[in-house]
């Protein structure tokens, strides 16, 4: 069978592409990799990653783009470890908040510095080289109006 070649009308751009993925491929298994080790699920690693302050769980679903049945779900696996706990939302007592414990909190960091000490891309580059980076990175995103600061 022929191998099916496809030409891309930018080849520099093919390879932009190619490459981002690769990269966002090699970041995604690093961190699921490192929520493993640490003995957690994907979403789980994700939800306390949010949970620097208080949020609500409808937040929270919001950030993780999913349904808030999920949200709850996996804060139940998370509050019966004692990772975290619910409280009445001061603002609106029928909502409830999500906050970490204490050991949710040591946690949290224990994740953060395992995934940044060895985290594919950012651990190679010198400080100027992750300030071009990140400098070029975003511009494309304001280019393309991704909000990663949700």
């Amino acid at each position: 069978m022929a191998d099916i070649r496809i030409e891309w009308p930018d080849p520099e751009g093919q390879e932009i592409v190619e490459r981002l993925f690769a990269v966002s491929m090699a970041l995604r298994a690093h961190f699921e990799e490192t929520a493993t080790d640490v003995g957690l699920t994907v979403p789980q690693a994700h939800t306390l990653i949010h949970l620097q302050e208080p949020q609500r769980m409808g937040e929270v679903a919001a950030h993780l783009r999913c349904e808030p049945s999920h949200v709850t779900a996996i804060a139940d696996s998370l509050e019966r470890c004692g990772f975290l706990r619910r409280e009445p939302d001061p603002e609106d007592r029928r909502a409830k908040r999500l906050l970490l414990t204490h050991r949710g909190q040591q946690l949290r960091d224990r994740l953060l510095a395992r995934l940044f000490e060895r985290a594919p891309i950012i651990s190679v580059l010198d400080a100027s080289q992750r300030t071009e980076l990140l400098s070029l990175l975003r511009t494309a995103q304001s280019v393309a109006g991704a909000d990663i600061r949700r």
